[in-house]
């Protein structure tokens, strides 16, 4: 790729494009784009993108800074714009009075980490329940009540719904996407339960296991079951000489090895690669799972394993702490409840209703936000606006950091979470600005990137 490099007119246009952004996302009311209205930092950045790469570059720095902090709050955009637009503002004036980045930057770091230390000692809890806080967040009664609702149940997980209306339901056992491909849809009950992570190919690899299976039910998850061993297992079982339906799990990569391993330690199995640590015949039915009850529909399959077993027990501590971890953001944060919820047997699901498929996106949005702020506000508390005198360092950076924060937040209670969140990230950004001497965009491809180009890879994405 060809690249080119600009010092500080490249800088200059950088913190240009941060400011761009940022006032776009400070406008009142939604931003327009491509017929709807948007808040997400991220699609109004593309669409912000122009013809100067290193405007773009800008552009993008504030997106994903904003954006991590929204994944995690589920808010924020409107806020940490403004208090970003103005600090940088403020810190380019210093620049180019000639003080030394160095010190600046240093000073800075000093002011955010002691006010990020102040915010905990002044911290209060918000002394109402959960459904008080989403009813006040999403300012209405009948959606706050089904995310409360949902919440008690287990770890909610939220969906686009086909229908106008919003609706809780909620699933009892693990719920699997996967298409069924041997096998009629149905229940089986008492069922023995093969986990594969490999395709499956030979239909005289899986004999052994099917000939000491007697009558009893099997139900195989692979990767997939195809050749040979999907067309004789479809024949013996039409013919009733063996019981036994198959799926092919879904995702890809990680969390498909994450799925099969939640089934085989729902089950009491594990998963087999069909080499290691046993080939496929030599597995035994004494090393299958187990299951009460599996219900097949040819688009998706319900377990019913064994919910309160140590072994579960101890997976979902383990998802619980990717959950906290810091690095986490909010979707995945999503996708790891959703295990959870299917590791202790009920899977509360909302449906985000709309009249049209982007309204229900939408919509869909508006309560993963207002659950993870509610969240957010339980856990860590509330903060006072007026308490931000309190903790501003005596020194020129605290004071900066003061008007920012004091120009940004337009409610007298903020989150603590969210408040510590906006004060990191945005004095890094800064920080990092202060600090950059030249920048290197790209302007051109070789014929690497062009294939890329051709297979439908945005390549200055991702190499940016």
């Amino acid at each position: 790729m060809i690249r080119k490099i600009e010092y500080e007119d490249g800088k200059d246009k950088i913190a240009a494009g941060i400011h761009l952004l940022c006032r776009a996302l400070t406008l009142e009311g939604g931003i327009l784009v491509n017929g709807r209205y948007c808040f997400s930092a991220f699609e109004v950045a593309r669409e912000l993108e122009g013809t100067n790469l290193f405007i773009n570059q800008g552009i993008r720095l504030a997106s994903k800074t904003i954006g991590e902090i929204n994944e995690i709050t589920g808010c924020g955009t409107r806020e940490t714009a403004s208090v970003l637009d103005f600090l940088l503002a403020a810190y380019e004036k210093k620049a180019a009075q000639g003080i030394s980045p160095v010190y600046l930057k240093k000073r800075l770091k000093q002011a955010s980490e002691i006010m990020i230390q102040g915010i905990g000692k002044h911290s209060f809890d918000s002394g109402h329940s959960r459904f008080e806080l989403l009813e006040e967040i999403t300012k209405d009664p009948v959606t706050a009540k089904m995310i409360d609702e949902g919440s008690k149940d287990g770890e909610l997980v939220v969906k686009e719904s086909m229908f106008a209306e919003t609706r809780l339901e909620r699933i009892e056992g693990m719920r699997i996407e996967g298409a069924l491909v041997t096998g009629e849809a149905g229940s089986i009950h008492q069922a023995r339960v093969l986990v594969v992570s490999s395709s499956i190919s030979s239909f005289q690899k899986l004999l052994p296991l099917l000939k000491k299976m007697e009558d009893q039910e099997l139900f195989i998850l692979a990767d997939d079951i195809l050749g040979e061993a999907k067309s004789l297992l479809e024949v013996n079982i039409k013919k009733k000489r063996i019981l036994a339906k198959g799926i092919k799990a879904p995702y890809i990569g990680r969390r498909k090895e994450d799925l099969l391993k939640d089934v085989a330690v729902l089950t009491g199995t594990e998963v087999f690669d069909g080499t290691y640590p046993y080939q496929l015949e030599e597995i035994t039915p004494d090393m299958l799972g187990k299951a009460e009850t599996i219900i097949v529909t040819g688009t998706d399959t319900v377990i019913s394993g064994a919910p309160s077993s140590p072994q579960v027990l101890k997976r979902i501590q383990s998802i619980y702490e990717k959950i906290d971890d810091p690095k986490t953001n909010f979707y995945d944060q999503q996708i790891l409840r959703e295990r959870i919820a299917s590791l202790k047997g009920c899977v509360p699901v909302m449906y985000a209703g709309g009249e049209t498929l982007v309204e229900s996106q939408l919509e869909k949005r508006r309560i993963e936000c207002a659950a993870a702020y509610a969240e957010i506000i339980k856990t860590h508390g509330l903060f006072k606006k007026e308490d931000l005198s309190k903790i501003t360092p005596d020194m020129e950076e605290g004071n900066l950091l003061f008007a920012a924060l004091l120009r940004g937040f337009l409610k007298t209670e903020i989150s603590v979470k969210l408040l510590a969140l906006i004060i990191q990230k945005i004095c890094g950004l800064i920080g990092m600005w202060l600090m950059t001497g030249a920048v290197m965009v790209s302007t051109g491809y070789d014929r690497e990137d062009l294939e890329l180009i051709k297979n439908g890879v945005d390549v200055e994405r991702l190499r940016d």
